[in-house]
Protein backbone atom coordinates (compact mmCIF):
# COMPACT_ATOMS: atom_id res chain seq x y z
CA UNK A 1 0.00 0.00 0.00
CA UNK A 2 1.54 3.05 -1.11
CA UNK A 3 1.56 6.31 0.90
CA UNK A 4 -1.48 7.88 -1.63
CA UNK A 5 -3.64 5.30 -0.92
CA UNK A 6 -2.85 5.37 2.97
CA UNK A 7 -3.96 8.95 3.30
CA UNK A 8 -6.70 8.35 1.00
CA UNK A 9 -7.91 5.38 3.72
CA UNK A 10 -6.99 7.52 6.80
CA UNK A 11 -8.97 10.38 5.50
CA UNK A 12 -11.84 7.97 4.84
CA UNK A 13 -11.34 6.00 8.50
CA UNK A 14 -11.49 9.81 9.86
CA UNK A 15 -14.77 10.17 8.41
CA UNK A 16 -16.34 7.18 10.16
CA UNK A 17 -14.57 7.51 12.94
CA UNK A 18 -17.41 9.37 15.07
CA UNK A 19 -20.50 7.46 14.06
CA UNK A 20 -22.35 10.02 13.16
CA UNK A 21 -22.37 8.71 9.49
CA UNK A 22 -24.23 5.55 10.78
CA UNK A 23 -26.61 7.35 13.34
CA UNK A 24 -28.16 9.15 10.51
CA UNK A 25 -27.75 6.66 8.26
CA UNK A 26 -29.47 4.75 10.54
CA UNK A 27 -32.64 6.66 11.54
CA UNK A 28 -32.89 7.20 7.85
CA UNK A 29 -33.18 3.13 7.55
CA UNK A 30 -35.57 3.09 10.10
CA UNK A 31 -38.29 5.88 8.95
CA UNK A 32 -38.59 3.79 5.83
CA UNK A 33 -38.79 0.17 6.72
CA UNK A 34 -40.88 0.89 9.91
CA UNK A 35 -43.92 2.55 7.59
CA UNK A 36 -43.61 -0.64 5.31
CA UNK A 37 -44.01 -3.01 8.80
CA UNK A 38 -47.03 -1.27 9.70
CA UNK A 39 -48.52 -1.30 6.72
CA UNK A 40 -48.10 -5.18 6.39
CA UNK A 41 -49.78 -5.46 9.86
CA UNK A 42 -52.23 -3.02 9.64
CA UNK A 43 -53.26 -3.06 5.82
CA UNK A 44 -53.38 0.95 5.65
CA UNK A 45 -52.19 1.32 2.16
CA UNK A 46 -50.66 4.88 2.45
CA UNK A 47 -48.10 4.00 5.30
CA UNK A 48 -46.21 1.30 2.99
CA UNK A 49 -46.59 3.71 -0.52
CA UNK A 50 -46.80 7.66 0.30
CA UNK A 51 -44.26 7.52 3.61
CA UNK A 52 -41.71 5.21 1.95
CA UNK A 53 -41.62 6.84 -1.36
CA UNK A 54 -41.18 10.87 0.52
CA UNK A 55 -38.51 9.19 2.74
CA UNK A 56 -36.42 8.18 0.14
CA UNK A 57 -37.01 11.26 -2.25
CA UNK A 58 -36.12 13.57 1.12
CA UNK A 59 -34.59 11.38 3.75
CA UNK A 60 -31.66 9.76 2.15
CA UNK A 61 -30.53 13.11 0.63
CA UNK A 62 -31.25 15.62 3.59
CA UNK A 63 -29.12 12.66 5.68
CA UNK A 64 -25.88 14.10 3.75
CA UNK A 65 -26.48 17.51 5.43
CA UNK A 66 -27.08 16.38 8.77
CA UNK A 67 -24.10 14.66 8.37
CA UNK A 68 -22.20 17.87 7.73
CA UNK A 69 -24.23 19.62 10.22
CA UNK A 70 -23.40 17.44 12.97
CA UNK A 71 -19.80 17.43 12.54
CA UNK A 72 -19.44 20.50 11.97
CA UNK A 73 -20.66 21.10 15.74
CA UNK A 74 -19.33 17.72 17.15
CA UNK A 75 -16.24 16.72 15.72
CA UNK A 76 -14.43 19.36 13.63
CA UNK A 77 -14.31 21.55 16.64
CA UNK A 78 -12.49 18.38 18.25
CA UNK A 79 -10.30 16.85 15.84
CA UNK A 80 -10.36 19.38 12.65
CA UNK A 81 -11.08 19.51 9.45
CA UNK A 82 -10.74 16.86 6.42
CA UNK A 83 -11.97 16.91 3.38
CA UNK A 84 -13.79 13.20 2.81
CA UNK A 85 -12.77 12.22 -1.02
CA UNK A 86 -15.74 11.35 -2.96
CA UNK A 87 -15.33 7.20 -2.84
CA UNK A 88 -15.70 5.50 -6.13
CA UNK A 89 -18.75 3.25 -6.85
CA UNK A 90 -17.42 -0.07 -7.90
CA UNK A 91 -19.88 -2.02 -10.40
CA UNK A 92 -20.46 -4.52 -6.80
CA UNK A 93 -21.13 -1.54 -5.22
CA UNK A 94 -23.57 -0.28 -7.99
CA UNK A 95 -25.31 -3.51 -7.87
CA UNK A 96 -25.84 -3.90 -3.98
CA UNK A 97 -27.09 -0.26 -4.14
CA UNK A 98 -29.56 -1.14 -7.17
CA UNK A 99 -30.84 -4.36 -5.50
CA UNK A 100 -31.53 -2.41 -2.48
CA UNK A 101 -33.93 0.61 -4.37
CA UNK A 102 -35.42 -2.72 -6.63
CA UNK A 103 -36.30 -4.28 -3.02
CA UNK A 104 -37.66 -1.34 -1.38
CA UNK A 105 -39.53 -0.30 -5.12
CA UNK A 106 -41.28 -3.98 -5.52
CA UNK A 107 -42.14 -3.51 -1.38
CA UNK A 108 -44.07 -0.27 -2.21
CA UNK A 109 -45.48 -1.86 -5.81
CA UNK A 110 -46.84 -4.94 -3.91
CA UNK A 111 -48.47 -3.05 -1.35
CA UNK A 112 -50.40 -0.90 -3.59
CA UNK A 113 -51.97 -3.74 -5.43
CA UNK A 114 -52.92 -5.10 -1.97
CA UNK A 115 -50.89 -7.95 -2.29
CA UNK A 116 -49.09 -7.78 1.63
CA UNK A 117 -47.44 -11.69 0.94
CA UNK A 118 -45.30 -12.27 -2.05
CA UNK A 119 -45.00 -15.85 -0.56
CA UNK A 120 -42.49 -18.49 -2.05
CA UNK A 121 -39.78 -18.59 -3.44
CA UNK A 122 -39.25 -15.01 -5.48
CA UNK A 123 -40.15 -13.40 -1.57
CA UNK A 124 -37.64 -15.12 0.30
CA UNK A 125 -35.24 -14.50 -2.51
CA UNK A 126 -35.38 -10.64 -2.68
CA UNK A 127 -35.24 -10.73 0.82
CA UNK A 128 -32.35 -12.65 0.85
CA UNK A 129 -30.40 -10.75 -1.73
CA UNK A 130 -31.55 -7.62 0.07
CA UNK A 131 -29.69 -8.50 3.52
CA UNK A 132 -26.64 -9.99 2.08
CA UNK A 133 -26.27 -6.81 -0.09
CA UNK A 134 -26.55 -4.61 2.84
CA UNK A 135 -24.18 -6.79 4.44
CA UNK A 136 -21.68 -7.06 1.38
CA UNK A 137 -21.31 -3.13 1.68
CA UNK A 138 -20.61 -2.94 5.20
CA UNK A 139 -18.04 -5.86 4.93
CA UNK A 140 -16.14 -4.13 2.31
CA UNK A 141 -16.77 -0.84 4.23
CA UNK A 142 -15.10 -2.43 7.82
CA UNK A 143 -12.36 -3.93 5.66
CA UNK A 144 -11.34 -0.44 3.37
CA UNK A 145 -11.85 1.84 6.66
CA UNK A 146 -10.33 -1.24 8.77
CA UNK A 147 -13.12 -0.62 11.44
CA UNK A 148 -14.37 -4.08 12.94
CA UNK A 149 -17.69 -3.04 14.33
CA UNK A 150 -19.17 -2.70 10.78
CA UNK A 151 -18.89 -6.39 10.55
CA UNK A 152 -20.94 -6.27 12.99
CA UNK A 153 -24.08 -4.73 11.23
CA UNK A 154 -22.80 -6.76 8.23
CA UNK A 155 -23.64 -9.74 10.60
CA UNK A 156 -26.92 -8.73 11.42
CA UNK A 157 -28.06 -8.09 7.87
CA UNK A 158 -26.92 -11.53 6.89
CA UNK A 159 -27.97 -13.01 9.76
CA UNK A 160 -31.58 -11.57 9.84
CA UNK A 161 -32.40 -12.04 6.52
CA UNK A 162 -31.59 -15.68 6.88
CA UNK A 163 -33.90 -15.86 9.83
CA UNK A 164 -36.52 -14.14 7.65
CA UNK A 165 -36.47 -17.11 5.42
CA UNK A 166 -37.94 -19.38 7.96
CA UNK A 167 -40.16 -16.95 9.15
CA UNK A 168 -44.01 -16.69 8.41
CA UNK A 169 -43.40 -13.27 7.29
CA UNK A 170 -44.85 -11.37 4.13
CA UNK A 171 -42.61 -9.87 1.49
CA UNK A 172 -43.61 -6.08 2.40
CA UNK A 173 -43.63 -7.32 6.11
CA UNK A 174 -39.87 -9.03 5.57
CA UNK A 175 -38.19 -5.37 3.82
CA UNK A 176 -39.82 -3.62 6.91
CA UNK A 177 -38.55 -5.37 9.22
CA UNK A 178 -34.84 -6.08 7.38
CA UNK A 179 -34.70 -2.34 7.36
CA UNK A 180 -35.34 -1.49 10.27
CA UNK A 181 -33.53 -3.68 12.48
CA UNK A 182 -30.52 -2.81 10.55
CA UNK A 183 -31.42 0.33 10.82
CA UNK A 184 -31.76 0.28 14.20
CA UNK A 185 -28.32 -1.85 14.81
CA UNK A 186 -26.57 1.00 12.66
CA UNK A 187 -27.92 3.59 15.08
CA UNK A 188 -27.16 2.13 18.01
CA UNK A 189 -23.54 0.92 17.37
CA UNK A 190 -23.05 4.54 15.54
CA UNK A 191 -24.14 6.13 19.28
CA UNK A 192 -21.41 3.82 20.73
CA UNK A 193 -18.70 4.45 18.61
CA UNK A 194 -20.18 8.72 19.01
CA UNK A 195 -19.93 8.29 22.71
CA UNK A 196 -16.64 7.15 22.45
CA UNK A 197 -15.00 9.37 19.97
CA UNK A 198 -16.01 12.55 22.55
CA UNK A 199 -14.46 10.73 25.51
CA UNK A 200 -11.10 10.53 23.52
CA UNK A 201 -11.58 14.05 21.85
CA UNK A 202 -13.54 16.32 24.33
CA UNK A 203 -13.45 19.98 24.05
CA UNK A 204 -10.82 22.36 25.57
CA UNK A 205 -11.43 24.54 27.93
CA UNK A 206 -11.14 27.34 25.65
CA UNK A 207 -13.54 25.93 23.57
CA UNK A 208 -16.52 25.29 26.40
CA UNK A 209 -16.01 28.53 27.76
Amino acid sequence: MNEITKTQQRTRSYWYSDGIPEIVTGIAFVLIGLPLYASARTGIEMLSTLLPLVSMILLLPLSARVVRRLKDRITYQRTGYVKYPRPVITRRRKVSILALLIAISAAVIVSSRGNYTLSGTLGKSMLLGMGFGIAGLLAVRAWKMQMPRFFINAAISSGFALALGFMATGFVEGVGLLLSVVGAASFVIGMVALLSYIRRHPKSAAETA
